[in-house]
């Protein structure tokens, strides 16, 4: 949906429609029940959803595209529709997408299979002895060993380079089948048939209606789970792929294939033509053929590739991203875990989209930021990316379950679960708003740089050295030669910061694109339905001859051309000076660095927005937009900066009434201007991670008053109405916990074993009764293997837990265990049943304990072992405390400021809720601030009096007007700092912390990254409360 002007903007302002609303993947990753789809259909629903993304998720029981899997979509589409909810399909069975979960090339592995280009170097001595095209090989040797394309006897001296294409093998991640080859048409096709068509034959009439399109996962043509002969290098191939590249690059690349590896004359060459040709077959053989696909049965096709931002991995997985961005009607993008270094990522799809005139730009964010993951956290990552044209959020993840390894399938989760869920509205209403803001009108962007991917392509190859099996889990292949590719790439996404934060928004025009889809208009560059000013050449190595002919074009026209250090040497790989022949006396702009072009920029092209610190400059930290609508203009300002706030002045080319609209609270204002030449200007301060909306009204005459920055004594004392703290009354919004994550285990009655943490035990128990392991996330799915029948199935299994009770609670106090049903749980030697209702996870079952006492306790759970069972961490839960010993104790009386985990609530997941008395009003009182010092948490709601008053945020909202909800009798305050489930779920036992994104690992350490004790995050008030007059 698209607004185009600020009077409609408005209308949608209170309550924006679901198109502005997130829909998150809703990990279905468990047995499918139907009461608890559209319960938790309800949730989303009612905590602010939009919609959501249908995703196989790993933990699957209910099997993949099966009946029951169709009929629980369409239990699902009905609800969403009476809920007004959009639903859609993710196109895959976990992730990346092509391979319908291993069925693709199952059905056909010789065609369909993911292919490699390998090479093997040998002593000259063996070439004698094998036969040429064959190595002496039979035919069934040869088949597993790969088929020979070419033997080279003169590329390396003194040896021989054989180069084969492969088959890939099979991997677990594929649930034991291989990956797919992406490059052929037939093997996407068929991958289509499985999935887009038997989503059809059941749903097409709701296709454009109930349903509105698909998801496609991070596809790429070279996937990190490719098996081919361990010790060879290897590239991306597939059979047809030497003719289409003599159809697209007019000659054939075999006698130059070694230099793919090998450095040589030709690299250059051979490189830039095999990514080119990479790129157009994989866009044309699975990128277009899905979008044409959704077009045509009126569905919106959306997603995201394979490692947007580190251009070294981008070409080896999928040769350029942004030509993928034009085969898709919602381009989108993936950021993981809580970090803003990807510009590339955000502007590689965003310029795409807005050169195309794509509306909704899609992000799939928020993935390994853990369990302690904050709604500030939310908000600063958020509006980092929606600055930048980013126009909706795709949560990672909504879990259907949090069951066995499901709750560390890369955390947090947007769904009931979590402890903060009941507020989890007050972020969809603030993204909502921010939505319909940044889809109001057209972004005003007058500059546009040259993508340099295709200098990457020149040097991009496999190797020899190359070992391909050395992945790390968060970062991705660890080859020097790919690294440093990245570093080469890292350069221009500090580019993309650099202008972004100078206030020169731009969009990046792709070589493909600028080939197929750009002209000259007048003393401008048109690249699809957008027009550019001034173009930059960022220091490249090689351009296309068809970029260089535009150029050249462009410029003659007058157009307006800055080139960043020397001309490139090289014509689409191939030697040459034709770029400094054509520029070298050109009326263009030189200068030799980033830096230096900024300089140039200044001085040559307007800025329409500047920002500017009090010390003068451009302020870097505030990060803004400019849309122009049929009625003004909008600016969205962020200021990126976390910890520090920034007073600015914000000068602006054009005048009208300036209306702010901050987009947390809801309230709207008229902001005093003063003029600045044709234009006008004014103060603001910006507190960190504030954002706000600007409105120009230029039909308006602005309101008019001088413009200062705000000053304050150094030694200014606020006007205090009431201190609070540093302790205080308070109580809790769930019960206490005792995570046990330490046990003793026997099998089949034998001897008990050693303490160890319950994975462990699980790992042991499986590895001897030789069934899958199901510690680690990254197995098979369980709906291909649970039911299939094991011989060690009913086995006998027993856990101990010990735990110490320090002071008996007085209230009963029950166990909380995932899927009891059929085991016998004991306490003490004394039964206990089963209790009403659950706690977190509908599977995550409560138990009354029975034979509490003090001093050490044994909590004992037995029964039948079967390939099913998921043993996880037990919890206690009550009224009581739990000291750093992890003890239960007496709960204290009052709890003092500072990290509750040490107050008696170390792994308690609820939110805390301090209670304070406060004075009344006087009745011609002035206005009455709360301001919240420093706090850990999600959140803080504000409650006076019983009534809801606001809620705090970060640093970016610590003051709040509670006036209006005061009475002139004594009043009572309530401050509930929102919890998180991190400290009852972990991890908890990691050496090493350091990484922006969590994953399974984080939760299974061992040897040196673990550690025995418990690493917790701080939640509580940290700093005294004061309120103040104003």
């Amino acid at each position: 949906m698209k607004i185009a002007d600020l009077h409609t903007l408005l209308a949608q302002w209170e309550h924006p429609d679901k198109e502005f609303r997130s829909a998150p993947f809703w990990g279905w990753n468990a047995f499918l029940d139907r009461e608890n789809l559209e319960f938790q259909i309800g949730e989303m629903k009612k905590e602010g959803m939009g919609g959501f993304f249908v995703h196989s998720r790993e933990g699957l029981e209910t099997p993949y595209l099966s009946g029951e899997w169709m009929d629980a979509l369409a239990l699902c589409v009905d609800k969403a529709s009476e809920e007004d909810l959009e639903v859609w399909i993710y196109d895959e069975d976990k992730w990346p997408s092509g391979s319908a979960g291993g069925m693709v090339s199952r059905r056909n592995p010789d065609q369909y299979a993911a292919k490699g280009l390998t090479l093997e170097i040998l002593p000259p001595e063996i070439l004698p002895c094998k036969e040429a095209g064959s190595l002496g090989l039979s035919g069934e040797e040869a088949a597993v060993d790969g088929k020979i394309l070419g033997i080279y006897d003169n590329v390396v001296e003194g040896m021989v380079l054989v180069l084969r294409m492969e088959r890939s093998g099979a991997s677990e991640w594929y649930n034991g089948y291989a990956p797919t080859d992406n490059l052929n048409p037939q093997a996407v096709s068929e991958f289509m048939q499985m999935t887009h068509g038997r989503y059809k034959q059941r749903f097409g009439a709701e296709f454009g209606k109930r349903i509105k399109g698909f998801f496609t996962d991070e596809p790429n043509c070279c996937d990190f789970f490719s098996v081919f002969t361990k010790g060879r290098p290897w590239l991306v191939w597939t059979e047809d792929f030497p003719r289409v590249f003599e159809e697209k690059r007019g000659y054939s690349p075999m006698e130059y294939l070694p230099y793919l590896f090998i450095e040589g004359k030709e690299s250059s060459r051979i490189r830039h033509d095999y990514w080119r040709t990479v790129t157009e077959l994989f866009s044309e053989s699975y990128m277009k053929q899905l979008y044409q696909w959704c077009d045509e049965n009126s569905l919106s096709m959306t997603g995201h590739v394979l490692y947007e931002n580190d251009l070294g991995y981008n070409i080896r997985v999928c040769g350029a991203a942004m030509p993928l961005y034009r085969f898709m009607h919602c381009p989108g993008i993936d950021i993981l875990g809580e970090q803003t270094r990807e510009y590339l990522t955000v502007k590689q799809c965003t310029s795409v989209a807005n050169q195309y005139g794509r509306t909704m730009v899609l992000s799939e964010t928020y993935g390994c930021t853990g369990w302690e993951f904050t709604f500030e956290g939310q908000k600063w990552l958020g509006d980092w990316q929606f600055v930048m044209g980013v126009t909706r959020r795709c949560q990672h993840l909504a879990q259907y379950s949090i069951t066995g390894c499901r709750k560390r399938d890369y955390p947090p989760v947007f769904n009931y679960q979590t402890t903060w869920w009941e507020h989890n509205h007050l972020m969809e209403t603030y993204f909502a708003r921010l939505s319909a803001c940044v889809t109001t009108g057209e972004v005003v962007r007058h500059v546009l740089v040259v993508h340099p991917i295709t200098s990457l392509w020149t040097m991009c190859k496999s190797s020899p050295e190359e070992d391909l099996d050395h992945i790390e889990m968060n970062m991705g292949w660890l080859d020097s030669h790919i690294t440093d590719l990245n570093r080469l790439g890292e350069e221009y996404n500090r580019l993309a910061n650099m202008l972004l934060g100078a206030h020169w928004d731009f969009d990046f025009g792709d070589e493909i694109i600028l080939g197929e889809n750009a002209s000259v208009d007048n003393k401008m560059l048109r690249v699809g339905i957008r027009r550019y000013d001034t173009v930059v050449v960022p220091g490249v190595l090689s351009l296309f001859k068809t970029t260089v002919d535009l150029l050249e074009e462009f410029v003659k026209a007058g157009g307006r051309l800055i080139w960043v250090g020397a001309f490139p040497r090289m014509i689409e790989g191939r030697p040459g000076c034709l770029a400094e022949h054509v520029f070298g006396n050109a009326p263009i702009f030189r200068c030799t660095s980033f830096e230096e072009l900024l300089g140039v920029l200044e001085q040559v092209q307007p800025r329409e927005v500047r920002v500017e610190k009090k010390e003068g400059g451009e302020d870097t930290q505030i990060l803004t937009m400019l849309r122009k609508t049929e009625d003004g203009y909008l600016v969205f300002a962020v200021n990126h900066d976390r910890e520090g706030e920034h007073p600015v002045t914000f000068s602006l080319s054009v005048r009208g009434k300036v209306e702010v609209l901050d987009l947390w609270t809801g309230e709207k204002w008229e902001k005093e201007v003063e003029r600045s030449g044709a234009g006008m200007a004014f103060v603001d301060t910006f507190r960190p991670a504030l954002s706000r909306i600007y409105l120009i009204h230029t039909k308006e005459a602005p309101k008019e008053g001088k413009q200062a920055f705000p000053y304050r004594h150094p030694h200014y004392t606020d006007p205090v109405f009431a201190a609070l703290g540093p302790e205080a009354a308070f109580s809790r919004t769930a019960p206490n916990v005792l995570t046990l994550d330490r046990c003793r285990y026997c099998l089949d009655h034998g001897e008990w074993s050693d303490e160890m943490e319950v994975w462990q035990a699980q790992r042991r128990i499986r590895e001897q009764l030789n069934m899958q392991q199901v510690y680690y996330n990254g197995a098979p799915q369980r709906y291909m293997w649970i039911n299939d029948p094991c011989k060690t199935d009913g086995t006998a299994f027993a856990l101990r837990f010990e735990f110490s009770v320090e002071a008996l609670p007085e209230t009963v106090c029950y166990g909380v265990i995932e899927k009891p049903e059929g085991y016998l749980v004991t306490c003490n030697g004394m039964g206990c049943e089963l209790a009403d209702g659950y706690f977190m996870d509908r599977d995550m079952k409560k138990i009354r304990l029975n034979g509490l006492k003090t001093g050490k306790n044994i909590l004992e759970i037995t029964g039948k072992y079967s390939r099913k069972v998921e043993l996880e961490d037990s919890y206690i839960i009550g009224d009581f405390g739990v000291n750093p010993q992890r003890a239960i104790t007496a709960e204290p009386e009052r709890i003092h400021f500072g990290d509750w985990c040490f107050q008696g609530y170390y792994h308690y997941a609820g939110s805390m809720v301090y209670h304070f008395d406060l004075p009344g009003k006087m009745k011609d009182s002035k206005r009455i601030i709360l301001h919240l010092g420093q706090y850990r948490g999600t959140l803080a709601g504000i409650l006076v009096n019983g009534k809801k008053a606001g809620y705090l945020m970060g640093k970016c909202y610590r003051d709040l007007d509670i006036t209006d909800h005061l009475e002139e009798k004594e009043n009572h305050l309530d401050i509930e700092v929102v919890g998180s489930p991190r400290n009852m779920f972990g991890p908890f036992h990691q050496a090493y912390t350091g990484c922006t994104r969590i994953s399974w690992k984080d939760f299974r350490t061992e040897g040196m990254y673990h550690c025995s004790g418990y690493v917790l995050e701080p939640y509580g008030l940290m700093e005294q409360i004061t309120l103040y007059e104003v």
